[in-house]
């Protein structure tokens, strides 16, 4: 997405102003950063919701997904398995949750877009992320109209890569028959599958599984991985879109715990509004009782293994980083629909 001058004044002031731009650079002393590299970085929450819990984010300022080059959000996505690996191994826990909120709607806080990464085990007390089944199964037009919409995204990133595997659907593990059989389904390939469910937690809730892990993130290639997260980013923006929604929620789960009691690794989707009945998924800040550096010094033993590691299928070619720069996120709006949407949402996090 091509910025004006004016939009990159606006979002350089932003800069200037945001607590994590600051923890990263040392104006802000004593950040408990877990991890870096020459684009990303990890560094505990002060107010986790459960011990460890660490906040992951690219170094460059963007308030937003839309906002992300491709490359950058490809390397971001590829570390995800890694780093789940090192903080659960750090806190010696069976589970990890992985929350991100996009628009104030959705309980986004900072204008430094940010994944939240917990921790997780049985007996922590979180419950919520324990989705009940509120609604029905989407009706038949909107399942169609997401289905294309989807489709279409995905197969304009996708085939412009030299490996062919996203062009096929390839075949539903043991793990996903019952699913595959019960649910709307609204995309598939021979990586994932996205579905509605029978019944969801909100309208327009989706669900993504992976085709090649039933439960843990972390054993996830770093190319799965961007996969997994480029049709979560793209199924985000389809139902943001479609329901004319004011925020989305993408929230991962995976392994052993209290409010995933399967194990089961999924990738759930919300569109939010304004006080909508999900406002349970954020929790309030605390204090922690323990001391932080301490916690700090157990992940970062864990993550000096995290690197990335630019392959053919993770790396596109110089003609596909141009031409699908921002299709990862969102497809490209007219310059007058970006304007809006870019002036919307810096407004939304201005400090008053």
């Amino acid at each position: 997405m091509e910025l004006s001058p004016e939009i990159k004044a606006q979002l350089a002031e932003q800069k200037k102003q945001c607590i994590h731009c600051k923890l990263l650079s040392g104006e802000i002393p004593n950040a408990h950063i877990v991890f870096q590299d020459d684009k990303t970085a990890a560094l505990l929450d002060i107010y986790p919701a459960v011990k460890g819990h660490a906040v992951y984010l690219l170094k460059e300022h963007y308030p937003m997904p839309v906002y992300i080059p491709g490359e950058e959000f490809r390397r971001k996505c590829a570390l995800i398995p890694g780093l789940s690996k090192a903080i659960k191994s750090g806190m010696v826990k069976t589970g990890i949750t992985i929350f991100m909120a996009i628009g104030s709607a959705a309980g986004q806080q900072s204008y430094h877009f940010l994944a939240h990464f917990l921790p997780r085990e049985e007996n922590d007390g979180f419950f919520n992320f324990l989705f009940s089944k509120k609604v029905g199964a989407l009706v038949e037009a909107d399942a169609q109209l997401l289905t294309q919409t989807i489709f279409t995204q995905m197969n304009n990133y996708f085939v412009k890569n030299p490996a062919s595997w996203h062009t096929e659907k390839g075949n539903i593990p043991s793990y996903l028959t019952e699913i595959y059989e019960t649910s709307t389904v609204i995309y598939e390939d021979e990586k994932i599958l996205c579905i509605a469910p029978p019944k969801g937690m909100a309208k327009g809730h989706l669900i993504i599984y992976s085709k090649t892990e039933e439960k843990y993130i972390e054993r996830l290639s770093q190319e799965d991985s961007v996969h997994l997260f480029s049709a979560a980013s793209l199924a985000s923006t389809a139902v943001f879109e479609h329901f004319k929604a004011q925020g989305t929620n993408v929230i991962l789960k995976s392994g052993e715990c209290d409010d995933n009691p399967r194990g089961k690794l999924e990738v759930h989707i919300f569109p939010r509004w304004q006080n909508d009945p999900l406002q349970e998924l954020v929790w309030s800040p605390k204090q922690p009782n323990y001391d932080l550096g301490s916690i700090a010094k157990k992940i970062k033993e864990e993550t000096w293994k995290v690197e990335y590691v630019a392959d053919k299928q993770t790396k596109p070619t110089e003609e596909k980083k141009v031409n699908t720069k921002t299709e990862v996120l969102k497809p490209t709006p007219t310059p007058q629909t970006a304007a809006e949407e870019i002036n919307k949402a810096i407004n939304s996090f201005k400090i008053s």
